[in-house]
Order: C-alpha cells, then structure tokens, then sequence
C-alpha cells in the first residue's frame, strides 16, 4: 500500500496510516477512525488473539468507529476453501497435510496455509508422490501444520488458456481489478498478451459481470476488504483465495473514491484503552521466534542444496542445522 498511500492527498501520505500488529503490544490507547483489519490469514493463532482483542476494544465506542473484517468472523484461506467446497461453490477441497491422505482427488499441489507463496510443488498424481513431497518440504523448514494440500481443478479452455480474474471489495463496493492469462496452471503474472485478451479484459473491468456473486462470496467470507481471485469453469465461478491484504500500487479513481466512501473524521480529542494480556503477548513472542528460525533453517537449507560440492553431505548437514534452529 506504500506507494498508493504516498500518491493520495491531500498531502502525500496523510489520508492512510499503517498501524502494525505488533504496535498492538506496545500502545494503550488508540484513536478513533476507521480500521481495516489486513492480512488476517498470516496471523499465527496468538496473532489471531490479539487482533479479535483489539477488534473488541475498538468496536464498544459506536459511530467514532468504523471496522472492516472482523478477524472473529472472516474465513481465512483453509476455512474459506473449506465452507466453498461444502456449499458447492468449489469442487474441489484443501485438507491440512496433517490429516489423511485418502479422501483426495488426484491431481493435487502443496502451498503454505498462511503465505502467499503460490504453490510448493509442481502437480502431484498420486499418494506415494504426495509422500515423498510433504517429506521433501519439512527437510526444507516446513512444518507440516503449516501446509496444505489443495486438489486441482482444471479451468483452462479449449486452447489451454487459464484465466485468473481478480476483484476488489472495499466496504460495499466491488471493484474488479484484472484478468489475466497464461498457459500454465499456477497464475501469478500473465504469460499471453494480445489485442483479443486486451478487449476481454476490458469488457471484465467495464461491466464488472460477477458483481452479485462476488458481493454473496464476500459476505459468506466476512471479508468487507480484500481481493478475491478466481475463474471459471464454464460459466459458474470458482474461488482460488481471498487475500485481505492485497497488492496495490497504482491510483485508481474507483479505487480511491471506495476508501473515500470508508473514511472517518479522527476526534483528536477522544482515545480508546487498549490492553493485552502478558500471557498473549509471551505466546506472540514464542511463535514469532519458532517463524524466525523456520525462516533461518530453510535459508541455510538451499544454501546447502545449491553447492555441488558439499551435496553429498547435506543429509547429515540438515540435521544439524534443524537441531541448532530447534
């Protein structure tokens, strides 16, 4: 959000603040405003607590203060992909790569349940192969609590083209944000550039024609900030994630006129008490230690893996380092 909140008057940066989580444990009061709780689905379940406390502070003062995304409420990645494959939105389903192996349809991936890391693994066709993957991952400084394995659902069309589509809601308002294409299952940036895609595009982004199931997928998510990205099977839509902290760099009139639609007029002279327990803030800090050193140890495992010379000892090496990093 930096360089959007940088290019916004009045004056450049004054209209969003950045508040982050763990200025939480630090303050004693906060002022009134509107707040947009973001990137809940990175919370660690301690995170997660405090966030619903800081939500609970703020939401007893009434009209001084507007909130979006209740933490309480919203669907994160695992839950989200859950309730879409009971309702029937989706017909695929994630499981946390804890749980049994054998209620899945191959193909599969692995991605991480908190992070935006896209997929792990290339496609998985079979039990064995999903094995010896997940172990492959935590020899690599991924804890298996923290993985999930997603079925893949086929949307390319007829010339094997996928298409992302991606949407923003901001309050009540849904502002579709791109499409894009590439021959590869995992979209992350389009691969496939013409006049032809060009036009679709913008017929997505100027009749906007998801709108009414895009506002139901929102509220059955809780999520009232976010970009959601999608495709379609046919003609009916399936859901690949919701993230509620999403990319923005560029200044949009839409975009812009929504957060104007939000704002709130902060009473300087008015403040809200904010209190966390000792216990939470302890629990914080140990789980922020154990992400530390899981982000250590893989650093130090594909630097190991990416020396010819010292291959052969890597096994033994890995051991070592997950024990120094325990």
């Amino acid at each position: 959000m930096e360089q959007y909140v940088s290019s916004w008057g009045p004056a450049p940066g004054s209209r969003i603040r950045f508040l982050l989580y763990d200025d939480l444990l630090r303050l004693t009061v906060l002022n009134p405003g509107t707040y947009i709780f973001s990137d809940l689905e990175r919370l660690s379940p301690p995170g997660l607590q405090l966030a619903c406390q800081a939500w609970k502070a703020l939401s007893v003062v009434g009209s001084r203060v507007r909130l979006l995304n209740n933490p309480s409420r919203v669907l994160c990645r695992y839950d989200l992909l859950q309730k879409l494959f009971d309702e029937g939105i989706n017909p695929f389903k994630a499981i946390r790569a804890e749980e049994s192996l054998e209620s899945l349809h191959y193909p599969v991936f692995v991605r991480e349940e908190n992070s935006h890391t896209g997929s792990l693994t290339p496609l998985i066709h079979k039990q064995s192969d999903l094995v010896s993957g997940l172990r492959s991952l935590r020899l690599q400084g991924f804890p298996c609590r923290d993985l999930l394995v997603v079925e893949f659902c086929d949307t390319s069309d007829g010339a094997g083209v996928f298409r992302k589509y991606s949407a923003f809601i901001v309050g009540g308002e849904i502002i579709p944000r791109h499409v894009i294409f590439s021959r590869h299952w995992s979209v992350k940036k389009p691969d496939l550039l013409d006049p032809q895609l060009a036009e679709v595009q913008e017929e997505y982004l100027r009749t906007n024609p998801h709108k009414s199931w895009l506002a139901e997928t929102f509220k059955l998510s809780g999520i009232e900030y976010g970009r959601i990205d999608y495709s379609l099977m046919g003609n009916k839509p399936h859901v690949w994630e919701i993230n509620t902290n999403p990319t923005v760099r560029k200044l949009t009139p839409r975009l812009t006129s929504a957060f104007e639609a939000i704002d709130s007029p902060i009473d300087s002279g008015t403040t809200i008490p904010m209190t966390i327990n000792q216990n939470l803030a302890e629990a914080i800090a140990t789980e922020e230690r154990r992400q530390r050193n899981a982000y250590r140890y893989r650093n130090v495992v594909v630097s190991l893996t990416s020396s010819q010379l010292i291959r052969p000892l890597v096994p033994m090496m890995k051991s070592f380092v997950r024990y120094l990093c325990r």
